[in-house]
């Protein structure tokens, strides 16, 4: 949530318990949030691209999460969705879509957009966006018994896939080939 009283947006993210100069730009918070979506088990990724000056020896995720992730009063979770609604690689060109026809930003173009404006940007896309139309379909709960439903059918065309790793496929793979074999 963007703090309007402030004179500026933050620029430090606390590590340790020590403050860290990083960099604000969307892009560089964008490409952390593609790497967390994709990291699966204990595996760790590099963050020492978001510092400026001096990066911390070790750097917990959580810790980032404060900036990357920042706490929103508003719109209260009335129930809690488990889907994925929002992939910054797989939804790039909706994202891009959305930010040029509405607000006339060019996210190819803009030098530099801070992380926290451009949440703000994406949490006020308007409903003639491709973007908005896609994540609430990809939210949507059925909530009838009907036996066909339209908006269960889009779900499934527009559900982001969860990445599986390498040892994850290559089990998938074996199995797969126990009911392929003859």
């Amino acid at each position: 949530m963007i703090d309007l009283t402030a004179k500026s947006l933050p620029n430090t993210v606390c590590v340790n318990g020590r403050d860290y100069s990083i960099y604000t730009d969307f892009r560089k918070w964008m490409k952390f949030e593609i790497a967390v979506a994709r990291l699966r088990g204990n595996e760790k990724i590099d963050v020492t691209y978001l510092f400026k000056n001096e990066c911390p020896e070790y750097c917990d995720i959580q810790e980032l999460f404060q900036f990357s992730r920042p706490a929103r009063i508003l719109p209260r979770q009335m129930g809690a969705c488990d889907e994925i609604v929002l992939d910054y690689e797989i939804d790039a060109d909706l994202i891009y879509s959305a930010f040029l026809g509405q607000y006339g930003i060019d996210l190819l173009d803009v030098k530099e957009l801070h992380w926290h404006k451009f949440l703000a940007l994406i949490y006020g896309v308007n409903n003639s966006t491709k973007l908005l139309e896609v994540m609430q379909v990809r939210a949507y709960r059925k909530n009838t018994d009907k036996d066909y439903d339209a908006y269960e059918e889009l779900k499934q065309v527009w559900r982001i896939e969860p990445q599986i790793s390498e040892a994850e496929q290559m089990e998938l793979d074996k199995f797969n080939d126990l009911f392929t074999q003859r």
